[in-house]
């Protein structure tokens, strides 16, 4: 926590530079986090250039939704350059326009973010906009009521890119309100039919829904906005400029708002809840459901297994971030050579052998009390492929909890410190770092602090947090980089699979299976421990179980 503010300009200087490498602002000065009186926070990071960027960051997002407010962050970001007390719409537009920068807003589950770059001599101008799209919206029913009718046609986009719905509902299954629904609920469902179930927290869906839009209007934006843009929650961030510069223009802007009353204090409690880890299966039968009415799209069955994983603040977080870079994969056809990740063992042991699987990859999903590992499928529809997709990722997520070689770690390692290094070369990249790092930390950790920690990585720290996520194993980190803030993850689930099956189903379909499948597999806390009981050895490739390619 930060310490006690006696004036405006207190400073914490959170990081500290390395003399003699210097690969990006980060590396060269350390970030500058300063309180306005209110509570609304300021960081700011050096950096050269002709332009800058800034951002305004409010601790809000799905995570806080209730089912009263379901999807409103996502129309929240959706109405972000409609008019204020100060500029109509039109007004507003043409004021960005005549800035020639790029401005965005993005909600996502734990964040609701505006960001800009900018010339250096617009800043001014920008924050004076961030003034009034943050502080005085007006959420006109007019303009409401345009925003439902185009986020309606964006849910119609959305709908025909499968991997976009899917990962919702899979944050849908792992997180659900009611955990005693996968029992009540069938295993199998056709997907016209097909609701994901209620959800606690992580997994609100970052997408409204159709009858949420319906209901929404002005004035529930507005006391959404009133609960929850509030002092206390707000962080000023920008890269390229001086910190008393942007800390002025933060106070010009947002130092007048109030801080949050005791009923708003209230509200924000009683939305503020612990996620809740449950774990889920569907199989989503599509047989019965027209064609796309494009005939570049191949129909396509999609697999989605995950696994309730580490938090933002424990140590083995960096070693979850190592293994899924080894893992890694793609989609079947890529351009790109070892920086794309063709020698990650998704791809040289899935995508290469096995020519029905069109896609696979590895994906981490991390927040600040817990995570959701998934490894991802597309295959072919087809008795045979159905009969082999899930033993195929199982044996690459046991493949993991028992040998690492020493040259893919290195590989893996290297290419997670090129991607961060890379990725902080752009101003709008390192300004959302700054500002969700300050958000939920108070302070932000140095990117060379980071690549130090990968370093220190062993084969073992990959294996350990492998069977911590897979085998639902409670095994605390050993790893200590001497930083107060490392807090070691609780688990708030009991261990098991998350999984859902999307595609056109046989007769007699493998994927109607897929519980016996996983057990036979030992994946999941339940299944590894009672394997382990009966042979003696922990679930693992080696471990007498046979492989995929012996069930014919």
């Amino acid at each position: 926590m930060l310490p006690p503010r006696t004036h405006a300009r207190t400073q914490l200087r959170t990081a500290h530079p390395r003399r003699g490498f210097r690969t990006s602002a980060a590396a060269a000065s350390p970030t500058v986090i300063s309180r306005l009186p209110n509570g609304v926070r300021v960081a700011s990071q050096e950096s050269l250039g002709h332009f800058v960027a800034a951002g305004v960051y409010v601790d809000t997002g799905s995570k806080f939704e209730t089912p009263a407010t379901a999807g409103i962050s996502h129309v929240l970001d959706r109405m972000a350059f409609k008019s204020t007390k100060g500029l109509s719409s039109p007004a507003l537009v043409k004021e960005l326009e005549s800035l020639g920068g790029n401005v965005l807003a993005h909600s996502s589950r734990e964040g609701l973010m505006y960001q800009a770059t900018v010339f250096r001599h617009d800043l001014a101008k920008m924050m004076s906009i961030y003034g009034q799209i943050v502080r005085d919206p007006l959420f006109l029913d007019e303009e409401v009521e345009e925003t439902k009718e185009s986020t309606r046609y964006e849910l119609r986009e959305i709908a025909m890119r499968p991997d976009t719905a899917l990962s919702e509902a899979v944050h849908s299954l792992a997180f659900q309100a009611d955990p005693t629904e996968n029992e009540r609920s069938p295993l199998v469902v056709a997907a016209e039919s097909f609701d994901v179930p209620r959800t606690n927290t992580l997994g609100n869906s970052l997408l409204v829904g159709d009858a949420a839009l319906d209901a929404m209007t002005g004035a529930s934006l507005r006391e959404f906005h009133r609960t929850w843009f509030t002092p206390d929650r707000i962080v000023v961030a920008g890269v390229g400029m001086d910190h008393a510069r942007l800390e002025d223009l933060a106070a010009q802007e947002f130092g007048s708002l109030p801080p949050a009353t005791a009923d708003i204090v209230a509200a924000q409690q009683a939305c503020t809840q612990a996620p809740r880890y449950t774990g889920g299966m569907r199989v989503v039968d599509t047989s019965a459901m027209p064609p796309s009415p494009n005939p570049d799209d191949r129909p396509l069955t999609h697999v989605h297994l995950a696994f309730e994983s580490v938090s933002m603040l424990d140590p083995d977080i960096y070693a979850l971030a190592t293994l899924t870079s080894l893992m890694g994969g793609g989609g079947s056809f890529s351009a790109g050579g070892p920086g794309k990740g063709m020698y990650t063992r998704l791809y040289t042991r899935v995508l290469n052998h096995h020519s029905w699987v069109d896609a696979c990859s590895m994906v981490n999903y991390t927040y600040n009390d817990t995570g959701l590992l998934s490894i991802q499928a597309a295959v072919i529809p087809d008795k045979g492929t159905h009969h082999y997709v899930l033993p195929v990722l199982a044996q690459e997520l046991l493949g993991t909890t028992t040998v690492i070689e020493p040259s893919e770690l290195s590989r893996a390692k290297n290419q997670l410190k090129s991607n961060l290094l890379m990725s902080l070369e752009s101003k709008i990249v390192e300004l959302e770092d700054v500002g969700r790092q300050v958000l939920t930390h108070n302070r932000r950790l140095d990117v060379l602090e980071m690549c130090r920690r990968i370093d220190k990585l062993e084969p073992a720290d990959l294996i350990r947090v492998a069977r911590r996520v897979f085998f639902g194993e409670d095994i605390q980190s050993p790893l200590d980089f001497n930083d107060p803030l490392s807090k070691h993850w609780v688990r708030t689930g009991n261990g098991e699979a998350t999984l859902l099956a999307y595609g056109p189903l046989v007769k007699d379909d493998a994927l109607q299976r897929a519980p016996e499948e996983l057990a036979h597999w030992g994946l999941g806390r339940a299944a590894a421990t009672a394997a382990a009981a009966r042979t003696g050895v922990t679930p693992g490739p080696k471990s007498g179980r046979r492989s995929w390619f012996s069930r014919q």
